[in-house]
């Protein structure tokens, strides 16, 4: 069994292998963070008085097993340990905060044994803490579990400023002053007032040369004092600087030098010590391949693709390692951290010396009109053109385009055949580059190009993703996706590493073929703003007016846009001092003012993004809490008549101002809406922040449901057990019964009746009939879709159907009027009335719509088309099957495609493709397998036996249908039962076995006996029919 790992720095989220465990109940959370932190077995009472101090003793003891049952629920009996009435975690569990406490201990820093301890196990202690403790956890009805919960946020804290300051050291020590820059900018990201880490950074810059950037270093460290604390920076501090200034500290003698030429390639990877490289023959065959297509002339792209990890980069570099010394290849790398920011790779591939020795100097041959372009981006390439126009200003369109073309025409100055432009990690592109990237493949389309590109597919953009198919589509592009080492590469790997040969299974299994796991390097990607940048906007914003800096940090809190009355209130300034204010920072090109065609009224936002997170960040905690206090009332002023639209920012402001039950409110506002826009995945979310900021089985129910139309089956079950927890200790019988139907839904798209009758019987119990028809009506609508399933009479499914169907008109129940036509055409489909069935299908179609029900409206779309399917009507079968896998792409629902793939296949089956009916049966039968509905994976085992009858071979159809009928067999399916035997009837006779097939028919006729299936029936005398002929020919 798999540990469970449980994380608890910074939001909080479980695991176990490579599945995330979904936990919502947040004094759950909250008990399994205690017993990780305390590392000792705590008593029940001690449990009860921590998180519920105001409750009465009973009810302390029911929410505590009910907060039990949820930790039960979502990891089983492997995380606590409850030994003589004491609650802890077991051992088999992994938690980080417990493992970072490892590391940092005594072992680490402070004392002399710390110098023994490698950098690696320095970083990795750094890296494993995300966050502060719980972040964005509160418990109001808890004061002393908040109490411990700050204190411990507050120590912690601490020991990762101490982690920070050993890798620091170490780095020092070995003279690594990037790595040293890299480690002071993230201290300085969790607290800016670390007066030794701008000593860091002013020491380390100014040992690899970069004096300015050194005192620059000064200037920022004694405006941040000044302005949080009053004061002066240390004697310590003032005394680094003069040594800079003086010169006594002078910068680390330099290992080597760069080479003279200009386009001298320079290597992403770092590090000294190369792991060996292994396999990957096809991919350099096919990197190799299309070079030689660049060669001839053409441009060509070829996209890496593959899991973190994989060796896209390794794969480059080895391919790339060989080629010629006056090859011109370009090297860039897209950063997480710099996605905000436009064309951040182009900018910095043309700040390096290798590209403006050659194209930025007084003999440059880019001509000077996009030399003026590209100065927008890279200015510091005025100094050697003191004569450079300005670029004129033109439409947004125009001067993208220009801009694009600057680049491009950089490039074609290089005289390249071919150019080779490698990018790395394009996954994090920012929209911009990846605009230009489409721009320069389409523009040098007939020149000596070759463009490689690595990218992680589950990281990648919808844009990305859009210009990867364009690219395809267009012929110039290939994709190479880099599949995990084998066994055989894995051990080369191992042995080449000098690993023991007797670990070598259990490393591979541990590693899963991912190279950059089995030689455990360690990968860092922080995602926070590069902190040289984050202080570059400081001190352009120190400059501005104080009012409008007070201003300024009101608009960070509302951004992305904002109004002008909702900024005058959140800022608390006067008319008049908001529009100084806001003249201040137009004019400063700050913000800029955008007019919209819905209202008269101006919106403002920032000219660039980076600003506000800047300002957020600049905040103080009380300061950030005021602001977000007064934005939420602000906003709840301007948009009083319709909140509901602006309900996830409201949501957000006032979790922010530490107002959990408001922001709760409207998180729970926010999935509403959601679902009535049919985002389900996005209800979800906003259900789960309402969880995490007030738990209550009402929204536990309506995460449930957003996970049921998102197609989260599973999730959708626990949320809903949950919820059920909750109503049974509320005593409502009213939610009760709701909960059990909802749940009773869960189990129909994956065909266990067995269980949507059971719960519907145990939400009978709890129903008050009058008081709710809609449950009434759901209630007779799913043991009629259930009993249509199981029953061979279709007599009891008609009556549960036809009170479904009057509840609905009664009581305008629109969504279940849909839903109960859907159920009504089947069931004149099975007596075989396809013109009534078709009709109802239609009326269901249209009555979805109207609900704003898109699963119900899509699964009529496939209906219709099975049906159409069955009168003959293949136009309108491919029409309807059409229209329903396009609005299930559109909407990013999976739950209907375990139907559609089946339908779509079988209008295949019509046509006689076999092999693209064969196709969306296997899709199919995976998404069958994947929700666990084996009457759907019987169904699709027996077409894919039609689809091998068509491609004449007899044989692998018979052991594909028995195979369908030994599985259906164990299932309450009787139409499906029948319908495989009748198919079997059929593939014997073409087979000669006359035998067999008699008895295929005679189970489906005892099966249809006393029933009113009358399509089947037809079916069976047909085939009666045709075996008496056969029959009477054999004799």
């Amino acid at each position: 069994m798999t540990s469970p790992y449980l994380y608890f720095l910074g939001l909080p989220r479980f695991t176990r292998g490579d599945r995330t465990v979904e936990l919502t109940v947040v004094k759950a959370i909250a008990l399994l963070a205690y017993l990780a932190v305390t590392r000792a077995p705590q008593t029940r009472d001690h449990v009860l008085a921590l998180l519920w101090p105001d409750s009465q003793a009973e009810a302390a003891r029911k929410n505590l097993r009910n907060t039990l049952w949820a930790i039960r629920k979502a990891f089983g009996d492997d995380v606590l340990d409850r030994d003589n009435g004491r609650l802890s975690l077991r051992d088999i569990v992994w938690v980080d905060l417990r493992e970072f406490e490892n590391l940092v201990d005594t072992r680490l820093v402070g004392t002399d044994r710390s110098s023994s301890v490698s950098v690696r196990d320095r970083q990795t202690a750094v890296d494993l803490y995300g966050g502060f403790l719980l972040d964005g956890l509160t418990l109001s009805d808890a004061p002393e579990f908040e109490i411990w919960l700050a204190t411990e946020r507050e120590r912690l804290g601490q020991l990762y400023l101490r982690a920070l300051e050993a890798l620091v050291a170490a780095h020092r020590g070995a003279a690594n002053w990037a790595g040293m820059i890299a480690v002071a900018r993230r201290a300085l990201l969790f607290d800016n007032l670390q007066e030794p880490m701008y000593r860091a950074l002013m020491e380390a810059h100014a040992r690899l040369g970069e004096r300015p950037e050194a005192l620059r270093q000064y200037d920022v460290l004694r405006a941040v004092l000044d302005r949080e604390l009053g004061v002066e920076p240390l004697a310590e501090t003032d005394a680094l600087r003069l040594a800079i200034m003086s010169g006594d500290l002078q910068p680390a003698a330099r290992t080597g030098r760069a080479g003279p030429g200009p386009f001298r390639r320079q290597h992403l990877a770092g590090g000294s010590v190369r792991t060996p490289f292994v396999g990957r023959r096809v991919e350099r065959a096919v990197l190799e391949a299309e070079f030689q297509l660049a060669t001839s002339g053409q441009a060509r792209v070829v996209l890496l693709i593959g899991e973190v990890g994989i060796g896209k980069s390794r794969l480059w570099h080895e391919w790339a390692a060989p080629l010629a010394a006056n090859s011109v290849v370009l090297e860039s790398r897209c950063l997480e951290s710099l996605q905000a920011l436009p064309f951040a790779p182009l900018t910095e591939l043309f700040r390096r010396h290798a590209c403006i020795q050659r194209l930025f100097t007084p003999q440059s041959p880019v001509p000077s009109i996009w030399l003026a372009e590209v100065a927008r981006l890279v200015p510091e390439i005025r100094p050697a053109f003191p004569e450079l126009p300005a670029p004129p200003t033109l439409p947004p369109t125009e001067e993208r385009r220009r801009i694009f073309e600057a680049f491009v025409q950089c490039l074609l100055a290089l005289d390249a055949r071919p150019l080779i432009f490698f990018i790395d990690d394009l996954h994090w592109a920012d929209r911009a580059t990846l605009g230009w990237l489409d721009y320069l493949v389409h523009r040098l389309r007939d020149r000596p190009l070759l463009l490689v590109a690595a990218y992680r597919p589950q990281d990648a953009t919808a844009q990305l993703v859009q210009f990867a198919v364009g690219w395809g589509r267009a012929g110039i592009a290939r994709r190479v996706v880099l599949p995990r080492l084998t066994n055989e590469e894995a051990s080369a790997l191992i042995a080449s590493l000098g690993g023991d040969p007797g670990l070598t299974a259990c490393v591979q299994a541990q590693s899963a073929g991912n190279p950059y796991f089995l030689i455990e390097l360690v990968r860092a990607a922080p995602g926070e703003i590069p902190l040289a940048l984050a202080e570059l906007v400081r001190a352009r914003l120190d400059r501005l007016p104080g009012g409008a800096r007070q201003v300024l940090q009101a608009a960070a809190v509302l951004e992305p846009e904002f109004d002008f009355m909702t900024l005058r209130r959140t800022s608390g300034r006067g008319e008049e001092e908001t529009l100084d204010a806001l003249d201040a920072l137009l004019d400063a090109a700050v913000l800029t003012e955008q007019a919209t065609n819905t209202s008269a009224r101006s919106l403002y936002a920032f000219a660039h993004p980076l600003v506000a997170r800047v300002v957020r960040d600049g905040l103080s905690g009380a300061r950030r809490v005021f602001l977000h206090r007064r934005a939420a009332i602000a906003l709840e002023t301007t948009h009083a008549s319709h909140l509901a639209q602006i309900a996830g920012q409201l949501a957000m402001h006032y979790t922010q101002a530490a107002e959990p039950a408001r922001a709760a409110m409207y998180a729970e506002m926010a999935a509403e809406r959601a679902l009535a826009l049919a985002a389900p995945a996005e209800a979800a979310d906003f259900y789960r922040q309402a969880l995490a900021l007030d738990s209550t089985p009402a929204r536990q129910l309506g995460l449930g449901r957003a996970l049921f139309r998102h197609g989260d089956l599973d999730g959708a079950r626990i949320a809903f057990d949950a919820a059920l927890s909750g109503f049974e200790a509320l005593g409502d019988r009213r939610q009760l019964a709701r909960t059990c139907l909802d749940l009773a839904e869960t189990y129909v798209p994956v065909g266990r009746t067995d269980d949507v009758v059971g719960w519907v019987q145990q939400g009978l119990a709890f129903l008050d009939v009058e008081a709710d028809p809609a449950a009434h009506a759901q209630a007779h609508f799913l043991l009629a879709t259930a009993r249509l399933v199981t029953e061979p009479s279709l007599g009891e499914a008609e009556v549960h159907l036809a009170e479904a169907v009057r509840l609905a008109s009664e009581h305008d129940l629109i969504d279940m009027a849909a839903r109960s036509r859907f159920e009504l055409g089947n069931l004149l489909a099975q007596r075989g009335d396809l013109a009534g069935a078709l009709q109802a299908f239609r009326d269901s179609i249209a009555l979805a719509r109207a609900a704003g029900n898109q699963l119900q409206e899509i699964l009529g779309h496939n209906n219709t088309a099975y049906h159409a399917l069955l009168a003959g009507d293949l136009a309108a079968a491919q029409e309807h099957i059409e229209t329903g896998l396009a609005l299930a792409e559109a909407r990013a629902l999976r739950l209907p495609l375990v139907w559609l793939y089946s339908t779509r296949g079988e209008i295949a089956l019509a046509e006689k493709e076999w092999a693209e009916a064969e196709e969306w049966f296997n899709r199919g039968v995976a998404e069958a397998e994947r929700r666990g509905n084996l009457n759907q994976v019987a169904n699709y085992q027996a077409n894919l036996g039609l689809a091998a009858r068509g491609r004449g071979d007899l044989d692998g159809a018979l052991m594909l249908l028995e195979a369908a009928r030994a599985s259906v067999e164990r299932l309450t399916a009787p139409h499906l039962q029948t319908q495989i035997d009748l198919w079997l009837v059929e593939l014997y006779l073409e087979r000669g076995e006359d035998a067999a097939a008699k008895q295929a028919l005679t189970r489906a006729e005892v099966r249809l006996v006393g029933g009113e299936r009358a399509r089947l029936q037809a079916w069976v005398e047909q085939l009666r029919g045709v075996q008496a002929t056969v029959s009477r020919v054999a004799e």
